[in-house]
Protein backbone atom coordinates (compact mmCIF):
# COMPACT_ATOMS: atom_id res chain seq x y z
CA UNK A 1 0.00 0.00 0.00
CA UNK A 2 1.38 3.38 -1.03
CA UNK A 3 2.01 5.87 1.21
CA UNK A 4 -0.24 8.23 -0.81
CA UNK A 5 -3.28 5.62 -0.13
CA UNK A 6 -2.30 5.43 3.87
CA UNK A 7 -2.19 9.22 4.33
CA UNK A 8 -5.55 9.52 2.32
CA UNK A 9 -7.65 6.37 4.33
CA UNK A 10 -5.65 7.75 7.84
CA UNK A 11 -7.08 11.25 6.44
CA UNK A 12 -11.22 9.61 6.01
CA UNK A 13 -10.80 8.06 9.29
CA UNK A 14 -9.77 11.10 11.06
CA UNK A 15 -12.68 13.19 9.16
CA UNK A 16 -15.15 10.28 10.43
CA UNK A 17 -13.85 10.78 14.13
CA UNK A 18 -14.43 14.22 13.43
CA UNK A 19 -17.61 13.73 12.61
CA UNK A 20 -18.85 11.47 14.55
CA UNK A 21 -17.98 13.65 17.51
CA UNK A 22 -19.86 16.69 16.23
CA UNK A 23 -23.95 14.74 16.12
CA UNK A 24 -25.97 16.38 18.41
CA UNK A 25 -25.93 14.24 21.75
CA UNK A 26 -29.42 12.11 22.64
CA UNK A 27 -28.84 11.42 26.11
CA UNK A 28 -27.43 13.10 29.06
CA UNK A 29 -24.58 11.22 30.95
CA UNK A 30 -25.00 9.86 34.07
CA UNK A 31 -26.85 6.43 35.44
CA UNK A 32 -30.45 6.50 35.18
CA UNK A 33 -32.88 4.08 36.65
CA UNK A 34 -36.10 2.98 34.95
CA UNK A 35 -38.98 0.15 36.65
CA UNK A 36 -41.05 -2.11 34.13
CA UNK A 37 -44.95 -1.83 34.43
CA UNK A 38 -45.81 -4.65 36.83
CA UNK A 39 -47.87 -7.63 37.54
CA UNK A 40 -48.79 -10.87 39.94
CA UNK A 41 -45.45 -11.70 39.44
CA UNK A 42 -44.01 -8.36 40.36
CA UNK A 43 -41.32 -6.15 38.39
CA UNK A 44 -37.84 -4.98 37.20
CA UNK A 45 -35.47 -2.40 37.52
CA UNK A 46 -32.74 -0.78 35.59
CA UNK A 47 -29.92 1.19 36.42
CA UNK A 48 -28.36 1.89 33.22
CA UNK A 49 -24.96 3.97 32.76
CA UNK A 50 -24.20 6.18 30.09
CA UNK A 51 -21.60 8.23 28.88
CA UNK A 52 -21.05 10.27 25.41
CA UNK A 53 -24.64 8.12 24.18
CA UNK A 54 -23.02 4.57 24.89
CA UNK A 55 -24.40 2.23 27.22
CA UNK A 56 -21.09 1.71 29.64
CA UNK A 57 -23.02 -0.45 32.37
CA UNK A 58 -26.23 -1.66 33.02
CA UNK A 59 -27.59 -3.26 36.39
CA UNK A 60 -30.31 -5.34 36.92
CA UNK A 61 -32.48 -6.26 39.67
CA UNK A 62 -36.27 -7.58 40.35
CA UNK A 63 -38.90 -7.35 42.95
CA UNK A 64 -40.69 -10.06 43.27
CA UNK A 65 -44.82 -10.36 43.67
CA UNK A 66 -44.82 -9.44 47.19
CA UNK A 67 -42.23 -6.71 47.52
CA UNK A 68 -39.15 -8.70 48.36
CA UNK A 69 -35.93 -7.84 46.25
CA UNK A 70 -35.02 -11.48 44.01
CA UNK A 71 -32.32 -13.41 45.33
CA UNK A 72 -31.05 -15.31 42.33
CA UNK A 73 -28.84 -17.34 44.52
CA UNK A 74 -31.55 -18.83 46.58
CA UNK A 75 -34.54 -18.78 43.89
CA UNK A 76 -36.04 -21.70 42.36
CA UNK A 77 -35.28 -21.46 39.06
CA UNK A 78 -31.71 -20.88 37.60
CA UNK A 79 -32.71 -19.47 34.89
CA UNK A 80 -33.46 -16.40 36.29
CA UNK A 81 -29.79 -15.42 37.23
CA UNK A 82 -28.62 -16.51 33.75
CA UNK A 83 -31.49 -14.07 32.22
CA UNK A 84 -30.18 -11.54 34.90
CA UNK A 85 -26.60 -11.90 33.78
CA UNK A 86 -27.23 -12.44 30.54
CA UNK A 87 -29.44 -9.47 29.38
CA UNK A 88 -27.23 -6.92 31.21
CA UNK A 89 -24.40 -7.51 28.51
CA UNK A 90 -26.65 -7.79 25.64
CA UNK A 91 -27.81 -4.29 26.78
CA UNK A 92 -24.14 -3.22 26.87
CA UNK A 93 -22.60 -4.75 23.97
CA UNK A 94 -25.99 -3.68 21.37
CA UNK A 95 -25.92 -0.31 23.41
CA UNK A 96 -29.90 0.03 22.96
CA UNK A 97 -33.09 -1.65 24.92
CA UNK A 98 -33.64 -3.58 21.90
CA UNK A 99 -32.09 -7.24 22.30
CA UNK A 100 -33.31 -10.77 22.25
CA UNK A 101 -35.19 -12.17 25.40
CA UNK A 102 -33.43 -15.75 27.04
CA UNK A 103 -35.11 -18.60 26.57
CA UNK A 104 -37.33 -20.45 29.63
CA UNK A 105 -37.19 -16.95 30.96
CA UNK A 106 -39.20 -14.54 28.50
CA UNK A 107 -41.26 -13.15 31.69
CA UNK A 108 -38.56 -11.17 33.21
CA UNK A 109 -36.48 -10.33 30.03
CA UNK A 110 -39.40 -8.42 28.92
CA UNK A 111 -39.19 -6.52 31.97
CA UNK A 112 -35.70 -5.97 31.70
CA UNK A 113 -35.93 -4.49 28.44
CA UNK A 114 -38.81 -2.20 29.35
CA UNK A 115 -37.02 -1.15 32.39
CA UNK A 116 -33.92 -0.37 29.86
CA UNK A 117 -36.58 1.59 27.27
CA UNK A 118 -37.85 3.59 30.76
CA UNK A 119 -34.55 3.97 31.94
CA UNK A 120 -33.27 5.38 28.34
CA UNK A 121 -36.58 7.70 27.87
CA UNK A 122 -35.57 9.39 31.44
CA UNK A 123 -31.81 10.28 30.28
CA UNK A 124 -33.48 11.54 26.78
CA UNK A 125 -31.97 15.29 26.09
CA UNK A 126 -35.28 15.65 24.07
CA UNK A 127 -37.93 14.05 25.74
CA UNK A 128 -40.40 11.65 23.75
CA UNK A 129 -42.61 11.46 26.02
CA UNK A 130 -44.40 14.54 27.40
CA UNK A 131 -46.71 13.08 30.39
CA UNK A 132 -45.17 13.14 33.82
CA UNK A 133 -46.17 9.35 34.40
CA UNK A 134 -44.96 6.42 31.77
CA UNK A 135 -48.50 4.67 30.71
CA UNK A 136 -49.14 1.06 32.15
CA UNK A 137 -49.38 -1.00 35.58
CA UNK A 138 -46.88 -0.04 38.06
CA UNK A 139 -46.60 -2.25 41.35
CA UNK A 140 -45.36 -0.31 44.40
CA UNK A 141 -44.85 -1.58 48.33
CA UNK A 142 -44.77 -0.11 51.44
CA UNK A 143 -42.22 -0.97 54.06
CA UNK A 144 -42.44 -4.12 55.57
CA UNK A 145 -43.18 -4.35 59.68
CA UNK A 146 -44.06 -6.70 62.53
CA UNK A 147 -47.51 -6.83 60.31
CA UNK A 148 -46.74 -6.93 56.62
CA UNK A 149 -46.65 -4.93 54.50
CA UNK A 150 -49.47 -3.68 51.59
CA UNK A 151 -48.93 -3.72 47.87
CA UNK A 152 -50.64 -1.68 44.76
CA UNK A 153 -50.83 -1.90 41.52
CA UNK A 154 -51.89 1.58 39.94
CA UNK A 155 -53.33 2.04 36.16
CA UNK A 156 -51.97 4.84 34.57
CA UNK A 157 -53.46 6.51 31.20
CA UNK A 158 -52.10 10.09 30.40
CA UNK A 159 -51.02 11.27 33.98
CA UNK A 160 -54.96 9.50 35.24
CA UNK A 161 -54.79 6.70 37.52
CA UNK A 162 -57.72 4.48 36.09
CA UNK A 163 -57.87 1.52 38.14
CA UNK A 164 -55.81 0.38 41.75
CA UNK A 165 -55.60 -3.11 43.11
CA UNK A 166 -54.38 -3.68 46.49
CA UNK A 167 -53.37 -6.50 48.67
CA UNK A 168 -52.11 -6.98 52.22
CA UNK A 169 -49.00 -9.54 52.86
CA UNK A 170 -49.14 -11.39 56.08
CA UNK A 171 -45.67 -10.99 58.20
CA UNK A 172 -45.55 -15.14 56.58
CA UNK A 173 -45.12 -14.13 53.45
CA UNK A 174 -48.89 -14.73 52.36
CA UNK A 175 -51.58 -12.83 50.53
CA UNK A 176 -54.57 -12.42 53.35
CA UNK A 177 -56.98 -12.10 50.58
CA UNK A 178 -55.86 -14.07 47.36
CA UNK A 179 -53.95 -17.28 49.74
CA UNK A 180 -56.09 -16.53 52.75
CA UNK A 181 -59.34 -15.65 51.30
CA UNK A 182 -62.69 -16.44 52.72
CA UNK A 183 -60.32 -17.90 55.91
CA UNK A 184 -59.09 -14.13 56.66
CA UNK A 185 -61.67 -12.94 59.27
CA UNK A 186 -60.99 -9.35 59.76
CA UNK A 187 -64.27 -8.23 57.08
CA UNK A 188 -63.19 -4.19 58.21
CA UNK A 189 -60.26 -4.56 56.29
CA UNK A 190 -61.99 -6.23 53.31
CA UNK A 191 -64.07 -3.18 53.27
CA UNK A 192 -61.20 -0.90 53.83
CA UNK A 193 -59.82 -2.55 50.36
CA UNK A 194 -62.25 -1.53 48.05
CA UNK A 195 -63.29 2.09 49.51
CA UNK A 196 -59.46 2.58 49.20
CA UNK A 197 -59.35 1.44 45.77
CA UNK A 198 -62.29 4.18 44.64
CA UNK A 199 -60.49 7.02 47.19
CA UNK A 200 -57.38 6.43 45.12
CA UNK A 201 -58.85 6.66 41.47
CA UNK A 202 -61.02 9.61 42.65
CA UNK A 203 -57.69 11.67 44.21
CA UNK A 204 -55.77 10.71 41.42
CA UNK A 205 -52.80 9.93 43.62
CA UNK A 206 -51.90 8.82 47.47
CA UNK A 207 -53.45 11.44 49.29
CA UNK A 208 -56.93 10.31 50.56
CA UNK A 209 -57.75 9.82 53.98
CA UNK A 210 -56.89 5.97 56.01
CA UNK A 211 -60.19 3.90 56.69
CA UNK A 212 -61.66 3.69 59.68
CA UNK A 213 -61.41 0.28 61.61
CA UNK A 214 -58.23 -0.72 59.67
CA UNK A 215 -55.70 2.42 59.83
CA UNK A 216 -52.66 -0.08 59.85
CA UNK A 217 -53.81 -1.28 56.34
CA UNK A 218 -54.80 2.32 54.90
CA UNK A 219 -51.17 3.38 55.78
CA UNK A 220 -49.34 0.73 54.13
CA UNK A 221 -52.05 0.89 50.84
CA UNK A 222 -51.04 5.12 50.77
CA UNK A 223 -47.19 4.43 50.80
CA UNK A 224 -47.68 1.50 48.39
CA UNK A 225 -49.79 3.27 45.82
CA UNK A 226 -47.18 6.52 46.23
CA UNK A 227 -44.12 3.84 45.38
CA UNK A 228 -45.99 2.74 42.64
CA UNK A 229 -46.14 5.83 41.15
CA UNK A 230 -42.56 7.01 42.23
CA UNK A 231 -42.07 3.57 39.94
CA UNK A 232 -43.81 5.58 36.72
CA UNK A 233 -42.76 8.64 37.23
CA UNK A 234 -40.40 9.89 33.93
CA UNK A 235 -39.25 13.20 35.36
Amino acid sequence: MSRRLIAVLSLVGLLLVLLSGCRPRVYNDGTYKGFSTGDIHGYAIAEVTIKRDKITAVKLSEITEKGEVKDYNTYPYPEAKTANETMAKRFVEKNSADVDTVAKVTNSSRKYIEAVKFALEKARKQPTVKTRYFNGTFMGASEKDEFGRGIAWVTIENDKIVKVELEDVTPEGKFKFKDIGEAYTYPMVLEARDAMRERFVEANGPNVDTFSGATGSSRKWIDAVSNALANAQIR
